[in-house]
């Protein structure tokens, strides 16, 4: 009787373990109905915009200064600039995962460089949100192309 104690608080406290870093759910095969709220239910477009500024904001491995979270009927749009393509990727898992989301159309384009001011405090290079790149030298660039 002493041993199975012993295996039984064993057990328990793997149990307690899972629950406690999440992979209590997929051990026991619970958490099939994770989204299915009640009938008519239905967050507003709001609460899902909110939730993904938090999140994106929230999150240590994203720079979602330039990026624009635009949402209809569950149904997501992003939009701006990143650096990385891993940045992209990740902006919108992010938006996905959150509840409410039917869908998620991912239009951030990827700047290699970041938009920097001159010493006069005029933005030398500007991405706009096509993602293409206005500079007073590539306009320069391209006119002294077109004369030679």
């Amino acid at each position: 009787m002493g041993a199975n104690n012993g295996f039984s608080e064993y057990i328990d406290l793997e149990e307690r373990s899972n629950r406690n870093s999440g992979t209590y759910r997929n051990n026991r095969n619970e958490g099939a109905h994770r989204g299915k709220g009640p009938k008519g239910y239905k967050r507003s477009d709001e609460r899902i915009r909110e939730d993904i500024n938090d999140r994106l904001s929230d999150d240590d491995n994203l720079d979602a200064s330039e990026i624009e979270v635009e949402i209809k009927n569950g149904e997501v749009t992003l939009t701006g600039t990143v650096t990385e393509r891993s940045d992209k990727r990740r902006a919108e898992d992010v938006a996905e995962s959150v509840s409410g989301v039917s869908n998620v159309e991912n239009r951030i384009r990827i700047s290699r460089s970041a938009p920097h001011a001159d010493s006069s405090g005029n933005a030398s290079s500007r991405n706009d949100s096509s993602g293409k790149t206005s500079s007073k030298s590539n306009e320069r660039s391209k006119l002294h192309e077109s004369i030679a």
